[in-house]
């Protein structure tokens, strides 16, 4: 479980109890999360974190339910897990993926929200050839106010050897933001498959 904080109306100490229980964010972020909610007594701050903790709980068993799917053959998989600890909801924009309005809109993060999605992309790779990028795209969040660009990627290098060749895999996982001032985001990759198609999963933190 995680914790939050009380009403803007709570004492701290009353803040500090609550707190003490929950831990899927920073102490401050779930206060901003609470004082957001405008609520009255501390039930119904439990309810909201409760209620919180639980969505955290789902997607991250989500995520690991697909690390653990087999993929199709001749595809690899990217996951992306997104933990949204802030006020500001980022519709899905310009991206080089061909995804549907529908698609579009199930990948939008709304305010205090976690996400996850998937995409299965093609794995193939000629023999004798040195480097081969398997897939490279981008998607934009946001308007032009507050956004951010998620470029990820997979190539893998070839390095041969007198016995047998040496397979390497590139995989790209950046972010940038814009805005004033910009949104903060911290991306790290979480898991990764060892032996080819060599899938991966990336999780993206805005605060």
């Amino acid at each position: 479980m995680n914790i939050s904080e009380i009403s803007s109306r709570a004492n701290n100490s009353q803040l500090d109890e609550l707190t003490s229980h929950f831990n899927y964010a920073p102490p401050e972020v779930l206060r901003q999360y609470v004082r957001s909610l405008d609520l009255d007594n501390e039930m119904d701050v439990l309810r909201a974190l409760t209620k919180q903790a639980k969505q955290k709980d789902e997607v991250d068993n989500k995520v690991l339910a697909w690390e653990r799917e087999n993929v199709r053959p001749s595809h690899t998989r990217l996951i992306m897990k997104i933990n949204n600890h802030t006020h500001h909801g980022f519709a899905t924009g310009e991206n080089n993926l061909s995804l549907t309005e529908s698609e579009q809109r199930f990948i939008d993060i709304r305010p205090w929200d976690f996400v996850t999605f998937k995409f299965d992309f093609l794995y193939t790779r000629k023999l004798g050839s040195r480097s081969k990028d398997i897939y490279k795209h981008f998607i934009w969040f946001g308007d032009q106010n507050l956004a951010f660009r998620f470029d990820f990627g997979l190539r893998v290098n070839t390095t041969f050897g007198f016995i047998s060749s040496t397979l390497t895999p590139i995989r790209t996982n950046k972010v940038t933001a814009v805005g004033s001032p910009p949104i903060h985001c911290l991306n790290r990759i979480t898991h990764t498959q060892h032996e080819e198609p060599y899938g991966f999963t990336v999780e993206l933190t805005l605060s």
